[in-house]
């Protein structure tokens, strides 16, 4: 079997047992300070997420052999996996994402991008500030962001034309101009396409494998 690229979740991310994780979005700022000392900040381009990841030593052989299989195909030029946020799989009050369920939320209204309604969520179904909301849009390639709720909100009987929708909330990064009225939403393991630098392939001791480690950085490719 060939793997697929961008590698999906379940052959490379599910895999991961991390010991630690940074996962943020990164803005690149141009910041000029004034002769008087004031601070004039401007952005120097999109806001793209990156990170890093630390596996836990095994002492399974099999599983950190395959992982570091895995890994040597993630690493390569022009590769690229699906990744989200370890500590972030689920919505905070839906932990399993067993009240989810089989609803499929869409966006419902876009005042700005920086905020967006949902719909078609369950009746009082809760999205928490630091929650993660994944699109995906496009074709040849298909497009993934990810943004994280600053301002969050209950799903009720409000209007939505599909089922339960949720106040105004206030999302970061900035939605792409692609956050459309009806576009399918991921709350359960949001994902973005990541290329992998800096594989670090760990060793083993004493009857156990290091755990290995990487960064990692969004492409839009």
């Amino acid at each position: 079997m060939t793997l697929a690229n961008p590698l999906p979740v379940s052959e490379f991310w599910d895999l991961l047992r991390p010991q630690e994780v940074l996962f943020q979005d990164f803005e690149p700022v141009q910041i000029d300070r004034t002769a008087s000392g004031q601070i004039l900040k401007a952005s120097a381009g999109d806001s793209l997420w990156q990170g890093t990841v630390t596996i836990y030593p095994d002492t399974d052989y099999t599983r950190a052999m395959r992982l570091e299989a895995r890994l040597s195909v993630a690493a390569r030029a022009g590769m690229s996996v699906l990744a989200y946020d370890h500590r972030r799989k689920y919505p905070a009050d839906d932990p399993t994402g067993s009240k989810l369920g089989a609803a499929t939320p869409t966006i419902w209204t876009v005042p700005d991008n920086r905020r967006l309604r949902l719909q078609g969520l369950p009746e009082n179904y809760v999205i928490t500030d630091g929650d993660l909301i994944g699109l995906t849009y496009g074709s040849s390639p298909v497009r993934y962001s990810l943004h994280r709720v600053v301002v969050g909100g209950t799903a009720t009987n409000t209007g939505a034309p599909n089922d339960f929708g949720t106040p105004i909330m206030e999302v970061t990064p900035f939605l792409p101009p692609e956050a459309a009225v009806d576009v399918a939403v991921s709350l359960i393991k949001p994902s973005i396409k990541v290329s992998v630098t800096d594989a670090n392939f760990g060793g083993g001791v004493a009857g156990r494998v290091l755990g290995p480690s990487f960064s990692f950085a969004q492409t839009m490719r």
